[in-house]
């Protein structure tokens, strides 16, 4: 039996009333992430980047397609559906962090599983742990962490209940070069450590490149992909050859 990917969006649309007037900003949109693969998208301002990155993780309805996880439709679902299968298969890594100040680095780690009722095994959250660089900062409150360790954090929290695939909409946004850098190379280890899959939206061609391939989107849809060799001149080359095609 083939495997299914980890995310498959297919033909989706997706427009907004706007002042009266209808705005379309995925126009046929189609989008493969296999299991394990770590992948990108690229796409200039206004292109529908994190509004793609809303209706992969079922924050936002398709108005017509289909987006599914490990071949489990979101469309159609209830909230409550959505929320417990987003909880379970999709980790979500914010720009803004999104930690619960008073809780230590381990409590915001391990709060998505236990909010579904279950507990994170010792090994997997020292594993975890490990690979972040957190272990002599787990108890530490989240409000007492540089913006760096906060970014591990919540990298950390996306990975703890193994999910399909880890979104991260313009995740260095906040960081300066060196803590930026310890973002993709932690996101890197993860990925080759656990093999989850992962989808990092970005306009950065120095983060872009820590991705295996990059899809370009342009007026609402997937212009094509490319693999990016782990070359940042290569990504940035790349990616102007198409959005100016």
């Amino acid at each position: 039996m083939q495997q299914q990917p980890a995310l498959q969006a297919n033909n989706v649309f997706k427009s907004f009333c706007v002042d009266k007037q209808n705005i379309e900003v995925l126009k046929g949109l189609s989008l493969t992430i296999p299991k394990g693969a770590f992948h990108a998208v690229m796409g200039p301002s206004g292109s529908g980047k994190s509004t793609l990155m809303n209706l992969l993780a079922g924050l936002l309805p398709v108005d017509k397609g289909d987006v599914a996880i490990a071949g489990q439709s979101l469309v159609g679902r209830s909230d409550k559906s959505l929320t417990i299968l987003r909880r379970r298969e999709v980790g979500i890594i914010f720009q803004d962090y999104n930690l619960i100040p008073t809780l230590t680095v381990e409590e915001n780690i391990i709060l998505p599983v236990l909010l579904d009722g279950k507990m994170v095994p010792t090994q997997h959250l020292e594993h975890l742990l490990s690979l972040v660089g957190l272990q002599h900062r787990r108890n530490q409150p989240a409000d007492r962490l540089s913006g760096g360790e906060a970014q591990r954090t919540a990298i950390a929290r996306a990975f703890v209940a193994n999910p399909q695939i880890i979104l991260a909409d313009e995740p260095t946004g906040n960081l300066d070069t060196p803590a930026a850098k310890d973002f993709c190379e932690t996101l890197t280890t993860l990925n080759h450590n656990l093999g989850t899959a992962i989808l990092l939206i970005s306009h950065d061609a120095q983060v872009a490149a820590i991705a295996d391939v990059v899809h370009i989107l342009r007026d609402g849809k997937i212009l094509g992909a490319f693999e990016t060799h782990h070359d940042a001149a290569h990504v940035a080359t790349r990616y102007l050859e198409f959005i100016t095609q």
